[in-house]
């Protein structure tokens, strides 16, 4: 509160689906050209993991340990990465 936000992962893409990190300061963030980046909080490292594709991500979530994430997309592709 009383802060400015931060902007990490500034993309010429929209945003479709985010996810925080249960124990890190790491989001997962899903973009309508179906690319999904994992970045760091701090100071906003980047890693890709997953490349656009054909449809927009839909959704993005981690399990309760934060060593799977899962994401679908909009023509109901789906998949897990294991970290």
């Amino acid at each position: 509160m009383g802060k400015s936000p931060k902007v990490v992962s500034p993309s010429e893409h929209r945003i479709s689906a985010v996810a925080a990190h249960p124990k890190q300061e790491v989001c997962a963030i899903g973009y309508e050209d179906g690319m999904m980046l994992l970045t760091r909080v701090e100071d906003g490292a980047e890693i890709l993991a997953r490349a656009p594709g054909p449809s927009p991500i839909s959704a993005v979530a981690w399990n309760v340990a934060g060593t799977r994430l899962a994401f679908g997309t909009e023509d109901g592709a789906a998949g897990v990465i294991s970290l």
